[in-house]
């Protein structure tokens, strides 16, 4: 019998050993390579404007745009682009099956990885997410008087309001005030010394929050008859992590338009790879614009920890 209860108590620490060691491989080490980062950032008072070859309108983002991108509408319509000049770029209907590949060959399924983690008992007793912010000076002038407040913008509050909701939730979350000024090209590279301290903690999601540069109808909406600023998703289409990220992206936006209507305008499958190559479930999150206040913003991302918390605790 003492025998039989060693031989356990010595597979049970083997077996946690085998899946400690598979998730440090995957997820943690040093940050050996710049990440792959959006090209062109809109300026001040700019942004890109996307349309049909009708004309249409389809996105007004400050985010950067290349031909090759794609984008999912509200109403889950799916675009590439295909031509661009300037500001103005043109959009064809696609089908996401220009992503299966991709898709197919990803380092590791989205199931698998919350499987993974619940074999852990440390990590099975609770959910845990992190939230970052790559650009830590964004704010939102029409609140705040600027549209930068460096090493302390009030992204940083619109992300509060996002963990306090997956708190009430049940849910535990770690939000990094780290900064990573200026806001250059450099800021994704810095902001993956951050990921890599939350990776530490084995969160079951990250999320890096942004506030984008758009016209004010492209995220204004009211939910619950009050101002409310939308939300973008964005992955990065060039990250071994594009199935699984793309797959909890789709959850997240399907959710929200059950619960919030509106909330989520869309998916960006965008050039480059915003650190999501480091974790199967990390996401960029455009959380209103330089033209809606900072309070339609948290109220915004207050929701999205609602739709977040929903989907983290159905995640099977």
């Amino acid at each position: 019998m003492l025998r039989q209860r060693t031989l356990l108590i010595f597979f049970g620490i083997l077996a946690l050993i085998i899946v400690s060691a598979y998730l440090l491989m995957r997820w943690t080490g040093p940050p050996t390579r710049k990440p792959l980062i959006r090209t062109t950032e809109a300026s001040k008072g700019n942004y890109y404007t996307v349309r049909d070859k009708q004309g249409q309108v389809l996105l007004q983002t400050g985010f950067p745009i290349n031909i090759g991108d794609v984008f999912i509408n509200e109403d889950n319509r799916v675009f590439e682009i295909c031509e661009m000049k300037g500001w103005d770029a043109v959009a064809r209907p696609t089908s996401l099956s220009v992503f299966n590949q991709d898709r197919n060959s990803s380092s590791i399924d989205i199931k698998e990885h919350w499987a993974v983690k619940e074999a852990i008992p440390a990590q099975a007793a609770g959910i845990h997410v992190a939230i970052y912010h790559s650009h830590s000076d964004e704010s939102y002038p029409i609140s705040d008087g600027t549209s930068s407040i460096p090493g302390n913008g009030t992204i940083f509050e619109v992300g509060e309001n996002m963990a306090n909701s997956l708190r009430a939730s049940g849910i535990s979350v770690t939000h990094s005030y780290n900064t990573h000024g200026p806001h250059d090209s450099g800021a994704y590279y810095r902001s993956r010394r951050t990921v890599f301290q939350l990776l530490k903690e084995g969160p079951d999601a990250i999320f890096d929050v942004h506030r984008d540069s758009a016209p004010p109808e492209a995220y204004y909406t009211l939910i619950n008859g009050l101002p409310t600023a939308r939300t973008m998703i964005v992955v990065g289409r060039q990250n071994p992590n594009l199935g699984s990220n793309l797959d909890f992206a789709q959850r997240i936006k399907n959710h929200a338009d059950t619960v919030y209507p509106g909330l989520v305008r869309g998916i960006f499958i965008g050039h480059g790879d915003y650190n999501q190559d480091l974790y199967p479930t990390t996401l960029l999150f455009e959380i209103g614009t330089d033209q809606l206040s900072r309070e339609s913003a948290q109220r915004g991302a207050q929701h999205m920890g609602d739709v977040v918390a929903e989907v983290l605790r159905a995640r099977t």
